[in-house]
């Protein structure tokens, strides 16, 4: 069943007036089926004269709409996403609607590790009971949400509860103690330290950017260079028809963008900064800047639901939320002065520019390599690498190293690209460094 909390408020910003409707949605899967639970999430801090919409907001008549990520075991939605998977966990099933709001998830018994903890092994038999939370980057949801699914299939005493807030409370959730893992597109910088001390961070998913629209006038795949992405949102283009001449003038372009703390901000308004300078300077260029033009949405969700609820819309997400939402988007010029769409083998010709990626050297927009699609990126997980739970950091670091590894089959069926074999290696090295509380390593 699926339980929904309706919060209405008044919003205003530079583009329109009116109405936002926020749906906030969390799942679980348990034995017998699909059961949803409304969960709340704080209100994120808009940047400078926005309106914060959601992925229910219709700017014409206010219906509301959901959008489901392709075959994940959750609905994403405005908001706070949480995907919990549960022992004992069932092949997703489609559930009726229910004003029910609350739900139990039973924690798994505690047992203790077995002799045998080295990676590659995943499954009941070496894997201890461990109940795990995390929380962060809404551009690994949908991929998330499958993977921990699919895990739980072979490690049916592993629970995984994940809240999709967004890559900038993701860390401060990490930093401060209050999860298990972080997900964020933004590593932290070298020699930062938590409330658990020295943290790792771990490659886990590799995505491009869309530029999702909402103009019929444009058709299926409008061309866009990087310097008309930038005018747009600096308002220095406000025309359909200055970018094609099929569109009426007057056919007004509305950029939408992510209000809150965000890593897709940062790789989007990177590749902006490295393409046109002149027009998105460096002081535009991060996870939350001051966007001269436009309105702000909560999340990938919240930019997707903006994009297809208005009418001459363009935003930026990760391909699965412009699949899921039946949005058109844009094949954006590359560096060789072609005009790619997002795919699965244009994100990877994008990464494979960049071979030498690091946590502290993790940028891969605007690759070289011929038939790149330019606004790409990696997403990271972060973890401390001292466990104080041993249990817990046993079953993590096997979780983690399936789903850069193995667990990549799910990336390509639902708009993801799988890591390449060398940040694949660099994910399990780093892995392999996770020690339990007296500095002992995990994994042999």
């Amino acid at each position: 069943m699926f339980g929904f909390a309706r919060v209405t408020r008044g919003t205003t910003g530079t583009v329109s007036k009116r109405k936002g409707t926020r749906w906030i949605l969390g799942t679980m899967v348990l034995a017998g089926g699909l059961v949803a639970a409304a969960c709340g999430s704080s209100t994120p801090s808009a940047a400078k004269k926005t309106t914060t919409t959601t992925a229910s907001s219709s700017k014409k008549n206010n219906s509301t709409t959901t959008t489901t990520a392709p075959s994940s075991t959750s609905t994403t939605v405005a908001g706070a996403t949480t995907t919990t998977v549960a022992s004992g966990s069932t092949t997703p099933t489609t559930a009726k609607t229910s004003t029910a709001t609350t739900t139990k998830t039973t924690t798994p018994p505690t047992a203790a590790p077995t002799a045998n903890n080295a990676l590659g092994g995943a499954n009941d038999f070496n894997t201890p009971a461990a109940s795990l939370t995390g929380a962060g980057s809404t551009f690994d949801q949908p991929l998330f949400a499958r993977q921990f699914y699919d895990f739980n299939k072979s490690n049916s005493k592993v629970n995984v509860n994940y809240a999709s807030v967004g890559s900038g409370t993701g860390e401060t959730d990490i930093l401060a103690g209050s999860v298990n893992f972080g997900a964020s597109d933004v590593p932290e910088p070298a020699g930062t330290t938590g409330s658990g001390g020295a943290i790792l961070q771990i490659p886990v998913v590799l995505g491009g950017i869309a530029m999702a629209y909402n103009e019929p006038c444009l058709g299926k795949n409008v061309h866009l260079t990087g310097t008309q992405i930038a005018q747009i949102y600096k308002g220095t283009i406000t025309d359909w028809n200055t970018i094609d001449s099929s569109c009426p003038t007057g056919s007004t372009i509305e950029p939408v963008y992510r209000a809150d703390s965000s890593g897709t901000s940062n790789a989007f308004t990177h590749y902006l900064t490295s393409v046109d300078a002149a027009d998105w300077p460096a002081s535009l260029d991060g996870k939350q800047p001051a966007f001269p033009k436009g309105e702000g949405g909560n999340g990938n969700a919240g930019v997707a639901g903006d994009v297809q609820g208005g009418a001459g819309t363009i935003g930026y997400v990760e391909l699965a939320y412009a699949l899921q939402s039946g949005l058109n988007y844009a094949a954006v010029e590359n560096s060789s002065g072609a005009y790619v769409v997002p795919s699965d083998a244009s994100v990877a010709a994008d990464a494979a520019a960049f071979p030498a990626v690091s946590a502290t050297n993790y940028l891969i927009v605007n690759g070289s390599t011929p038939g790149s699609y330019p606004i790409s990126t990696y997403s990271w997980v972060i973890v401390y690498q001292k466990q104080s739970n041993t249990n817990n950091g046993i079953a993590l670091g096997k979780m983690l190293d399936w789903m850069a590894t193995a667990g990549q089959s799910d990336s390509a069926a639902i708009g993801y690209v799988p890591l390449p074999a060398n940040i694949q290696s660099l994910a399990e090295a780093t892995i392999n460094q996770m020690q339990n509380s007296s500095g002992q390593p995990l994994f042999s």
